[in-house]
């Protein structure tokens, strides 16, 4: 007999999986506030500074995002078996985490001023010290704490057994990430790119750390037999993928309210995406030398001007690069879906994984 999955129509199985995000956002948030309460006044009891700069991590934290990742941990556990959702919700707090420690460095990298439409870390710090390159040293040791409660908050799941291997998992994602971030900051000051370069970027610092690991240490926690997990991953490299392609379509072509930054940062940080490498491929097969110059000139452009900024847009449309990266995102999370489709797992976690894929290409945010 077909599965009920079946009988959804995508729109409608992304609209569901989004209505469940929501939710259980609400319930993660709850869990957020609470372990960082006791982690801020278990640090008021050693200085009341240093409660007030957990507290300044703590905001950042709990301000905002889709919880995508912690939502990913959590469904691999019920994928798996998992029984206790009140443990599986703590532990995934680890996940999230890692994310705002990761956005808090990348902040003060990029010399980013928002994130989520709120002053960065950083910039809240160097206001209330009165001094920018204090407020950078702080945030930077911010980042680190929260790197470290990310792992205080995984390992306290009741199954110490269990616990092993999902933090030497945790630990794993956590040096992607950083490989993914050195290999990304390293590209920045590359003039030619490589394709397997931006591959590998997208692998590291998003696929890894966005989807596949979460819900691998989720299922690692309940328990996932080898089969579920290797199907697991199969599903999250290429979903991740599209996800930082959809990411940095959204940088460059979508609405600065809902993305929560400036939309022409990544042209200001010359940000060697895939969208720009298809574009600078296209103009270089077409020999539109004038072109590619004025379009390298753009990249890195501190000064960017709007009219720049709107020719480079048209110029992706007008080229096909956006076409392009739009296909190649279809086409990973088509292979991601497949991944699952026949994998025996509780059925809600399912038509979750398959439907939250159909909400990757068409989410604005």
């Amino acid at each position: 007999m077909a599965s009920n999955h079946e009988f959804i129509a995508p729109s409608e199985r992304a609209e569901k999986a989004v209505s469940q995000l929501s939710n259980f956002k609400k319930r993660f948030d709850l869990a957020l506030l609470e372990f960082f309460a006791q982690e801020i006044e278990q640090a008021r009891t050693l200085r009341p500074e240093l409660a007030n700069f957990l507290r300044v991590g703590a905001e950042f934290a709990a301000q905002g995002g889709k919880r995508l990742r912690p939502a990913f941990l959590f469904c691999g556990y019920k994928a798996a078996g998992g029984m206790d959702d009140e443990a599986a919700i703590h532990s995934s707090i680890s996940v999230e985490l890692v994310h705002a420690g990761a956005l808090i460095h990348d902040d003060i990298m990029d010399h980013s001023d928002l994130r989520r439409g709120k002053a960065t870390v950083h910039k809240v710090l160097a206001s209330q010290l009165g001094d920018e390159q204090v407020g950078n040293s702080v945030a930077i040791i911010a980042g680190d704490t929260i790197f470290a409660l990310a792992g205080k908050s995984l390992s306290q799941f009741p199954d110490s057994g269990k616990v092993v291997s999902a933090r030497q998992l945790l630990d794993e994602m956590c040096l992607e990430i950083n490989f993914g971030q050195c290999l990304d900051v390293l590209g920045n000051k590359m003039d030619t790119l490589e394709r397997d370069w931006i591959m590998k970027v997208m692998e590291f610092k998003t696929a890894g750390y966005t989807v596949e690991k979460p819900l691998l240490i989720g299922a690692l926690l309940g328990g996932a037999s080898p089969e579920l997990l290797d199907s697991l991953s199969k599903y999250g490299k290429p979903l991740g993928i599209a996800f930082q392609i959809q990411d940095d379509i959204l940088g460059m072509f979508g609405d600065e309210e809902k993305v929560g930054k400036p939309i022409d940062s990544d042209l200001k940080e010359s940000k060697k995406t895939l969208l720009v490498l298809e574009t600078i491929e296209k103009l270089n097969q077409e020999g539109r030398v004038e072109e590619l110059e004025r379009f390298r000139g753009v990249l890195g452009n501190p000064d960017l001007i709007q009219d720049d900024y709107r020719w480079v847009q048209n110029l992706m449309v007008e080229t096909g690069a956006l076409a392009s990266s739009r296909d190649l995102a279809v086409t990973l999370i088509s292979k991601a879906k497949t991944a699952i489709e026949d994998v025996q797992m509780e059925q809600e976690s399912k038509d979750y994984l398959l439907g939250i894929a159909d909400f990757m290409l068409q989410r604005e945010y």
